[in-house]
């Protein structure tokens, strides 16, 4: 049998250094002295039960939409068109609209995860590892993979290296598009990057002096005056310039 795979045929992933560290650090749980209450009493787990328990999960991926609630009669059937390419996977649903997800096979959960930006109708999904202590009503999403939308780059600038380092301006670029490096539409460079949403979200750049604007398409609760994702306007006390708001 696979060492990478448990009694059920799901994948689970091996422990990296990081997980490996806290492992070591673990202690059996116990119950502080003179704390007992009985209307509440504490649960205890040995070390080698927690380490049980995590390891089924430790490949599941957590899967929400972006600003918006995506049903699981909706999402279910995505998912599997998009990500079961290789072998199945399982859908288990949350509470605050969050999903988790595991696989059947390497190959599928490694392409969820470095593949994307995932969108279903007009909604992105982000997808992130499971981890220990996730509580679906206190998890931030910090970051997202979306497409942007370099318009009017020149020409000269449709390439790998030019594209990808103008990306990188703005967090952590992933890949450029077919149409972009084969020059098929030249209104706009199209790439994929994975932006910090906790950071106002970069509006324009400049090349050789001339100033140029970003398009983040399908993000929907942007402060139209700071660049921040998930503020209103009205209450925004870092506006930016005017001219910038029609780019998000």
């Amino acid at each position: 049998m696979d060492e990478n795979k448990d009694v059920e045929g799901w994948y689970v992933a091996d422990s990296d250094s990081e997980e490996v560290a806290e492992a070591e650090r673990e202690e059996d749980d116990y119950a502080p002295e003179g704390e007992y209450d009985p209307t509440c009493p504490t649960v205890l787990f040995s070390t080698a039960e927690k380490r049980s328990f995590r390891r089924d999960w430790r490949s599941a991926l957590v899967v929400r939409g972006l600003g918006r609630n995506v049903p699981f009669n909706l999402l279910s059937p995505c998912l599997h068109q998009l990500w079961a390419k290789h072998g199945g996977l399982h859908i288990s649903d949350m509470q605050n609209e969050c999903y988790l997800v595991r696989f059947r096979k390497k190959e599928d959960y490694e392409a969820s995860i470095s593949g994307g930006p995932w969108i279903l109708g007009d909604t992105y999904l982000t997808v992130h590892r499971w981890y220990r202590g996730f509580d679906p009503w206190t998890a931030v999403t910090k970051s997202s993979m979306v497409w942007v939308q370099l318009p009017c780059v020149p020409p000269e600038l449709f390439n790998q290296v030019a594209v990808m380092r103008i990306a990188g301006l703005i967090g952590k670029s992933v890949r450029v598009d077919r149409a972009t490096l084969e020059g098929a539409r030249m209104k706009y460079a199209r790439v994929s990057v994975e932006v910090d949403l906790t950071k106002p979200l970069l509006s324009k750049y400049k090349i050789e002096g001339k100033e140029y604007f970003i398009t983040y398409k399908g993000l929907f609760n942007v402060c139209f005056d700071c660049g921040r994702y998930g503020q209103q306007t009205h209450a925004c006390s870092m506006p930016m310039q005017k001219s910038t708001r029609d780019h998000f």
